[in-house]
């Protein structure tokens, strides 16, 4: 069953290219653990937006799929969160970096950085690639996607328990 929904998720040509993506994440409840080199941290209950790049082998199908679904070995910092959260929508978007991503969406004046470091350990240009959002989080990834172009999808409708393609948002 998940073998079908990588393919059909694949069959997107938007997410067989590498490129950079947003994930929108809610946090039902308050998140506290232990993230790597940034030790305890904690995170409120509310909607963050994390800003990745797919670069290797699979895409950004295979990078998605690997937060959607919680049956993973964490790897990255945003891998405890997605394991108490849950991946809500993502917009994936071709030829950019994670890091332009983040600084249009900074732009907005409507995110927070919730932990300094989370997310861009390796990364020179910004102090998170975590970010909250402390209103209305529907609008989020709708206002970022008039600005970098990409595509939305929820990720409600890439689960294997459903034989729908990609839902454009």
């Amino acid at each position: 069953m998940i073998a079908d929904w990588l393919c059909m998720m694949q069959g997107d040509e938007c997410l067989k290219q590498l490129g950079a993506y947003v994930l929108l994440i809610e946090l039902k409840d308050k998140f506290e653990g232990h993230v790597g080199r940034l030790g305890d941290i904690t995170l409120p209950a509310g909607v963050y937006c994390y800003f990745g790049s797919a670069r290797g082998l699979g895409g950004m199908a295979a990078r998605i799929k690997h937060y959607i679904f919680s049956d993973k070995k964490p790897h990255w910092y945003v891998d405890r969160v997605t394991l108490t959260g849950r991946v809500i929508e993502f917009l994936a978007v071709l030829n950019v970096h994670e890091c332009d991503l983040r600084e249009k969406a900074i732009a907005q004046k409507s995110l927070i950085v919730p932990v300094m470091g989370f997310g861009s350990s390796v990364c020179l240009r910004c102090p998170a690639h975590l970010l909250g959002i402390p209103s209305d989080s529907s609008a989020q990834l709708g206002k970022l996607s008039k600005t970098v172009g990409g595509k939305i999808y929820s990720a409600a409708a890439l689960l294997p328990t459903t034989t729908a393609q990609p839902s454009i948002v």
